[in-house]
């Protein structure tokens, strides 16, 4: 009983809060802005809805202000300034809805928050109670393949529809009309012309009597249109009330004429006619008289003595201005004729009240494109301030214009025309589909910080806000009236249309741009600048297969000759897709000049698809052995065939003769020894097959270090990211030599081994202080902007300390780090040595939850956050990184003898260098806010 009551107050408070600024301001209201506001109050029981579908599932309130009032504030004030662009609307009636409008959202919002904690005293929904709305709203449509692609082809479609939506300006059409009412228009039309257009002519002036001039030119005129059938007929006092010039005009004629045929002559003649009808000759002596009066002409007033005729139907005349109409009635569409008959005559206007309102409409329909223009801004500015996020911007913006984009496709689709009545209510549509954007996005980063399901909380409401409104407005459908039938469905279209696309294509939006657990975050321009790179490699790659199975047959010339031109071209192309991307450096370093015409076999570290690339451009003469996905690729394959690269799914030995046939032609070749794509820069076990390959075939090694890849454009990933590669080309191993052993295995692991070393140093050469500080920044780059900050702030802080941490720490140690901090350090330590394994102990559970839905927590590398000492108490940690003393002074005691290494970060650690000594530690290095102890025994 009491829910209903609770709900709907706020929504009251923010009607009699926006009224009561509307007296304040204006001292009235329109009727038309007070009941069209009404309907857009709509929008505020958003907002007491999903304030009570929080307090049902969570009755924390502490948690609901933290998860609710940010996105219910944004939602107000972004839906409050887009109808406060109404204010630049030319009508004070849409002002008025404009400041109604915005302070009934903006005072419902913040009184549903204050109001509904306090009175609702509702227990939480246990998961075993869930209703069948709940069950709707858990169910992951984003992840429905069928529901991905409908909502694709009607996007599409849409697009094609969106023109062909037409606003009516004739407002006569939107009426309701029963069956027997117009049968009974149609008969009447036929006997009166009613069904006809109306038509008002009307002249004007100060002066009444040139006013009443220019009516008797209109009559002239009206007379010579109705002659050629170019007006059906027309009503004018014209006829009857002249000016004083076309009556003196009329008198004098008259007078002349009486002058010329002479009174008494008539009267002798009608004497002598009458008396043989024995008439009295002074049976026609009135008429006698009449004809000897002198006339003048009768002013407007003595025509006011005509008390059966109604001349203020006609003529008007106040504050000293005089104004004639006159009543045409013409077929409809053929009113031109009567416009040009007085369109160069300034004291006549034509008065079309049809035209003046589609004219008045039309101006409407542009004010509210303006209006839409202007509140699409307010709304990403807004959005932009309040996530501080150019990328959160997007997420939320672009599932507002799908909405938008897909409802007025749907009515150019279905042929439904905007009118006066639902264009109004579209502004309704779009403060919802705002709402819905701004409370999904939050859901979503809510996920994404630490993996709380709270998703499904908001779209539960989201659906119950859907269900109010059809309930409200979508049963409107069954009217007969078409105003109030288009009213609904437009906005059954578009409330559908913004909750489809907020539930389908904004969480897949949103991982595209801000990831999840298993995906990194992108911007925009990465994301363009990488379509734009893998589309030119995708096209070029085509244009060569195309080149390989075409011209490449026909050219006159020798194979030979024909494969160095195609692998320099292959060569040049390789290198130009590196290059399109401005954002990545690129530098090759060859101190020992090696040359390559000499043939070898290449090796080099796999970690990206772009190592392929950096390898090909060194020079034209490589083959490459490669997977079966790329030699049987529709797209690059033939290019590859061509170009003699080899499967190696077909085994080695199968393809030696192969081989050799190329070297023998000059040809370096080109193997991964790892076997597949590492997912960190740690290189992996080195398989024997190159090894075996070069000892088969008497080649020289050539070690080629690749680094950078990994960071770039790492396996999984398909997003180029700004960065630096550098290839280094070591010194050439001689087929002969015996430093690296002499048999294929051995080989593969003193190689291996001195590869290795050699990356190691081209790393600590090429990784400085800020090396990974971006990649660890985007972990926490939307889990908060207080977190963002606080990570940024310690990096910039301790940026020395931790650099030295990463030299200090042996790359395969097993570490555990006692921490208060936000596993920036952890994470650090795993992007620099990813064997390492690292166990951070950290007591607060929610940093803990944090950092485990983590996308570095996911990968490869061997990191795990702990909130409980338990599991910990057998861990044989042999380094302990401690950096809260409050907390490890109890724990440490359990660790130090096990531990070799003792890393304490801050400045208090020779407080506590007599009690280490106990357990065998000295200071082994010591800088600001870092004291490293090695243990001595």
């Amino acid at each position: 009983f009491w829910v209903p009551l609770i709900l709907f107050t706020p929504t009251l408070f923010g009607a009699l809060l926006s009224i009561a600024v509307l007296y304040l301001l204006r001292g009235q209201i329109s009727a038309i802005s007070l009941g069209i506001g009404s309907v857009l109050l709509g929008v505020t029981l958003d907002y007491s809805l999903h304030i009570l579908t929080h307090l049902r599932n969570n009755s924390d309130v502490k948690e609901l202000y933290a998860d609710v009032s940010r996105p219910i504030l944004m939602s107000s004030l972004t839906t409050a300034l887009a109808f406060l662009c109404l204010w630049f609307v030319n009508s004070q009636a849409l002002q008025d809805l404009g400041i109604f409008a915005a302070c009934s959202v903006i005072g419902a919002s913040i009184f549903s928050l204050l109001f509904i904690p306090t009175v609702y005293k509702g227990n939480k929904i246990s998961t075993e109670k869930r209703t069948l709305l709940d069950r709707w709203a858990a169910y992951p449509l984003h992840r429905n393949k069928f529901l991905i692609i409908g909502l694709s082809i009607l996007l599409v479609l849409s697009c094609f529809t969106y023109g062909k939506v037409d606003f009516n300006n004739d407002i006569s059409k939107l009426n309701y009309e029963p069956e027997f009412l117009k049968a009974a228009k149609t008969r009447l039309d036929a006997l009166t012309d009613i069904g006809s257009k109306s038509v008002y002519i009307a002249t004007f002036s100060e002066i009444t009597e040139t006013a009443l001039q220019k009516n008797d030119q209109v009559l002239d005129s009206l007379q010579h249109l109705k002659n050629k059938n170019e007006i059906i007929s027309f009503s004018s006092v014209g006829a009857l009330v002249q000016s004083k010039a076309k009556q003196q005009a009329k008198i004098d004629r008259w007078n002349s004429f009486w002058k010329e045929t002479g009174i008494d002559s008539l009267k002798m003649r009608l004497i002598t006619s009458g008396n043989e009808f024995n008439f009295k000759s002074s049976t026609f002596q009135l008429f006698y008289e009449h004809l000897s009066n002198d006339f003048d002409p009768i002013s407007l007033e003595g025509y006011r003595a005509i008390d059966w005729f109604a001349l203020d139907d006609f003529i008007t005349v106040k504050n000293k201005f005089t104004t004639v109409t006159t009543l045409v009635k013409v077929k409809e569409g053929s009113s031109e004729p009567l416009s040009r008959a007085f369109e160069d005559d300034p004291a006549i206007m034509k008065i079309d009240r049809q035209q003046m309102n589609e004219s008045l409409l039309g101006n409407l329909k542009n004010d509210f494109n303006t209006l839409i223009g202007y509140s699409l801004i307010v709304v990403l500015v807004l959005l932009l301030l309040f996530y501080r996020s150019f990328s959160l911007m997007l997420v939320t913006s672009i599932p507002i214009g799908l909405s938008w984009l897909l409802t007025i496709g749907m009515m150019g689709l279905f042929q439904i025309e905007f009118n006066i009545f639902n264009i109004i209510i579209s502004t309704f549509i779009f403060g919802l589909g705002v709402d819905y954007s701004i409370f999904i996005t939050n859901g979503l980063l809510k996920e994404y910080k630490d993996g709380t399901p709270t998703l499904a909380t908001h779209k539960t409401s989201v659906i119950l806000s859907v269900i109010t409104t059809l309930f409200g407005i979508g049963i409107l459908i069954f009217a007969q009236h078409p105003a109030l039938y288009t009213i609904s469905v437009v906005c059954m279209i578009g409330i559908f249309s913004a909750m489809l696309i907020s539930f389908v294509i904004q969480p897949l939006l949103f991982r595209l741009l801000i990831g999840s657990k298993n995906k990194r975050p992108i911007t925009l321009r990465l994301l363009l600048h990488s379509s734009l790179s893998f589309g030119y490699y995708g096209l070029g790659g085509f244009i060569l297969s195309l080149l390989s199975v075409s011209l490449m047959k026909v050219m006159p010339i020798s194979k030979k000759k024909k494969m160095n031109v195609f692998h320099r071209i292959l060569s040049k192309f390789m290198k130009s897709v590196l290059y399109t991307n401005p954002f990545v450096k690129k530098r090759i370093i060859n101190n020992s000049q090696v040359d390559f015409s000499k043939p070898a076999i290449l090796i080099a570290n796999h970690t990206s698809f772009l190592d392929i690339l950096a390898v090909g451009m060194l020079h034209p003469k490589i083959i490459f052995l490669v997977n079966d996905w790329v030699y049987n690729s529709p797209i690059f394959g033939k290019a590859v065939q061509l170009a003699g690269f080899y499967p190696v799914s077909g085994g080695i030995d199968k393809g030696v003769e192969h081989l050799r046939k190329k070297v023998e032609q000059g040809y370096c070749l080109m193997a991964f020894p790892e076997g597949t794509r590492s997912t960190t820069n740690k290189i992996k076990r080195f398989h024997k097959g190159s090894f075996h390959l070069a000892e088969m075939l008497d080649l020289d090694i050539i070690p080629i270090l690749i680094h950078g890849n990994s960071e770039v454009l790492p396996k999984g990933s398909f997003v180029i990211k700004d960065g630096s590669i550098t290839v280094k080309i070591l010194p050439r191993i001689p087929a002969e030599s015996t430093r690296y052993g002499t048999s294929s295995r051995e080989k593969t692991k003193k190689i291996g081994s001195y590869f290795r070393a050699e990356f190691q140093q081209l790393r600590d050469e090429i990784e400085g202080v800020n090396y990974f500080h971006s990649t660890l920044l985007e972990e926490y780059r939307y889990k908060g902007d207080k977190i963002f900050r606080s990570v940024k702030d310690d990096l910039k802080q301790n940026r020395d300390t931790y650099f030295s941490l990463l030299s200090e720490i042996d790359k395969n140690a097993t570490i555990l780090h006692v921490s208060g901090s936000l596993g920036q350090l952890d994470f650090l330590l795993a992007l620099d040595g990813p064997q390492r394994k690292i166990i951070s102990y950290i007591d607060d559970k929610e940093t803990v939850n944090m950092l485990d839905h983590s996308f570095l927590t996911h990968t490869d590398r061997k990191i795990q956050f702990l909130n409980s000492i338990k599991p910990l108490k057998d861990l044989a940690a042999t380094t302990l990184i401690i950096d809260d003393f409050e907390l490890t002074l109890e724990i440490t005691q359990i660790w130090l003898p096990t531990a070799t290494t003792l890393i304490v970060i801050g400045d208090l650690a020779l407080a506590y260098e007599s009690k280490l000594l106990d357990f065998g530690f000295k200071v082994s290095h010591q800088q600001k806010n870092l004291s490293i102890f090695k243990k001595t025994t």
